[in-house]
């Protein structure tokens, strides 16, 4: 069995609604035989050889690999013999890949995923990490799809949709040419998962709100009072910072936020778990330390680097806290936070919705098994299998898991999630009164434990 240290073990969802916006597009044609020559001998393999390759090497490492010896009661080996067959009946990459797909999901279990060549780099758009993502353009609002409708949840300060007057609460009808709540209809009515559901929903929403700097999108939306306005926007810059690759993890944009709410509340909320953002979170943590209570914002926050989940727990616990146990099929690993000089000691809520994921769980959840945070929002997606990812013959992008993961009294994140102390859901009228209610049930829960603690 092929073994995995764990430093390259990733604990990410990152890439669901990035497959999503490339398959549609073709793939780069594979390479095609070369014929000799007086100077070269070597023949390239032809694509139908990559594929095979390609489909053995999906197969083998899985069968080789899976934490789970059953593979959760599928005949893995009845699945070969189902599949390999129509490797050769395959005419293009992206059928292949559709097959590739089908073939990994049969197991279904989250972290199993086929990008096609230039996926990944599509993620980081050529740039370096520390860079800003100056090749990518900037729309400047976050979505969630309430009430299957396309709600503005966030808009960023000074952006192209901020500039135009674009307000949380209002909803995203029409992008361009693309009818919003057709392409909702259409991921509703597929056998995804809620997580994948809900997360290619909101990425088909950005994505049709991306594209190069200077771009123009020709935005339909319905504002406060449900009247239907159509403007077009141009796209600034993207400001995120870029992290650095890691392995075939590619390089990510990446947000961060630190700020003190109202009554000296902490607030500090990062879209990924990347080593790029650990000296910021760190710092922040560290400069809250006078604060009445901390709000950590996890809410569309897919994963990334499970190692991270540790250094965050010890800044805010005094002693050792086990976050759960990463099993593969032969060893395990223990998470541990260890306690860091001087964590934050005052009241810890932690923000998730159905788009938190992986490393986001694995913290939150461990925390609260803990008695450490309370967790506020919705329930979480359920898909936090500790993965990596290799790169196939066909230029392709394999991601698949290589353990389970469980917490100290045994409960298995995968298919589960976090379940919130305090179930809280964005409402339309919230929104546009601007409110964040999740935020506000949040910021309640510390309140109410200071001054209960107050009167102790």
């Amino acid at each position: 069995m092929k073994k995995f240290p764990f430093a390259i073990a990733l604990l990410l969802c990152s890439f669901a609604p990035l497959h999503a916006q490339t398959n549609a597009s073709p793939a780069p044609q594979s390479p095609t035989a070369s014929a000799p020559s007086a100077s070269r001998t070597e023949v390239k393999p032809d694509a139908a050889q990559l594929r095979r390759e390609s489909f053995e090497i999906v197969w083998r490492t899985i069968n080789e690999s899976h934490f789970d010896p059953t593979f959760g009661g599928v005949d893995w080996n009845k699945v070969r013999a189902d599949y390999a067959p129509r490797v050769a009946a395959v005419k293009t990459d992206n059928e292949f890949y559709a097959l590739l797909r089908r073939m990994i999901e049969e197991l279904k279990l989250s972290h199993f995923a086929i990008y096609p060549p230039g996926a990944m780099d599509g993620a980081s758009g050529g740039s370096k990490g520390g860079e800003t993502q100056k090749k990518r353009g900037q729309f400047g609002v976050d979505v969630r799809i309430v009430d299957n409708q396309a709600v503005i949840t966030r808009v960023v300060p000074q952006s192209a949709a901020a500039r135009g007057g674009l307000r949380r609460g209002y909803v995203i009808t029409k992008i361009n040419d693309t009818v919003v709540s057709q392409m909702l209809e259409r991921i509703a009515k597929s056998d995804l998962t809620p997580y994948y559901k809900a997360a290619y929903s909101v990425g088909g929403v950005l994505g049709s709100l991306s594209g190069a700097p200077g771009a123009k999108v020709r935005l339909t939306y319905l504002d406060e009072a449900d009247r239907e306005r159509a403007a077009e926007f141009t796209l600034d810059p993207s400001t995120d910072e870029m992290s650095e690759a890691f392995g075939n993890f590619p390089s990510v944009p990446t947000q961060f936020e630190a700020r003190r709410l109202e009554n000296n509340i902490g607030y500090i909320r990062f879209n990924i778990w990347v080593a790029s953002l650990v000296p910021k979170i760190r710092n922040a943590v560290r400069g809250m330390a006078d604060a009445r209570g901390l709000v950590i914002d996890l809410r569309g926050n897919p994963g990334g680097l499970g190692i991270m989940s540790m250094g965050l727990g010890g800044l805010l616990t005094s002693k050792p806290v086990s976050l759960g146990t990463m099993t593969q099929r032969t060893s395990h690993f223990n998470f541990i936070a260890n306690p860091q000089p001087n964590p934050f000691a005052g009241p810890v809520v932690i923000l998730v919705d159905g788009l938190s994921a992986s490393t986001s769980e694995i913290f939150a959840l461990g925390l609260q098994e803990a008695g450490r945070a309370e967790v506020v929002g919705e329930q979480s997606a359920g898909a936090a299998l500790p993965s990596v990812i290799s790169k196939l013959p066909t230029g392709a992008s394999f991601q698949f898991a290589i353990a389970d993961f469980k917490t100290p009294k045994g409960v298995r994140v995968e298919g589960r999630g976090v379940v919130p102390d305090h179930k809280v859901q964005h409402t339309r009228r919230a929104l546009l009164a601007d409110r964040d209610s999740q935020l506000d049930a949040a910021v309640e829960r510390i309140n109410i434990r200071t001054r209960a603690d107050a009167q102790k």
